[in-house]
This record gives C-alpha cells, structure tokens and sequence, in this order.
C-alpha cells in the first residue's frame, strides 16, 4: 500500500468487497492464539500480536489497530494513544501486523474473485 492510500478497510471505504476492521481484529487475535510457525515469512506478526496481548490485553490492542486503520493514526501515534507515551513502539508493531493482515484478507478475496 502507498503511504498516501487510504487503508481499505469498510469503515474508510464504504465498498462492501473490502474487509471491514473487525474481520482484521478477528484475525490478527485468532494469529495471536494460534501463531503460525517462526520458519514463516510472516509469522513474526502474529507474535507482535501475541506480545502486545499479553503485555497490554486485548482491548488496548483492538484499539490501536482501530486507531490505525480507522482513525489514520500513524503506527506511532496509536501506540502512544493505546499503551501510553513510553511504549508507543508497541503500536508500530500491532499496526504493521495489522496492515499485513488487511493486505492479507484483500488478497484473499481478490484471489476468491478471481478463481
């Protein structure tokens, strides 16, 4: 995604296609839950996600990634919004990770579209 482009989740969009916030929350904590293995490419955000529940809880986690993707907060700003002014790094991580799911879940249904 360009840094200009608007994330294309429902919320911003308002396009039924596109996945909406919560679907990406339901699946960044189900990655949580069940991370998939370190050899993968991107198993590294589920554990982003892991951490950040288990330091912070869910809720501050779902709102950094609402925050991101909703609000258009930075990465930083979220994180400083969500865990606080000293732990704002903590956003950059949930919303890389949330970023990677959204492209994730687009490119699942753009693949579903065209199959």
């Amino acid at each position: 995604m360009d840094s200009d482009e608007e994330y294309r989740v429902r919320e911003n969009t308002e396009v039924p296609a596109h996945p909406s916030v919560d679907t990406v929350i339901s699946r960044a904590l189900e990655r949580a839950a069940d991370p998939r293995p370190t050899d993968h490419p991107n198993g590294h955000f589920d554990r982003y996600i892991r951490d950040a529940l288990d330091r912070f809880g869910e809720d501050d986690v779902v709102n950094c990634i609402r925050l991101t993707l909703v609000d258009g907060y930075t990465h930083r700003m979220a994180g400083t919004a969500a865990f606080g002014e000293e732990d704002y790094v903590w956003g950059i991580n949930v919303g890389v990770a949330a970023t990677a799911y959204l492209r994730e879940l687009l490119q699942e249904r753009e693949t579903a579209r065209n199959s």
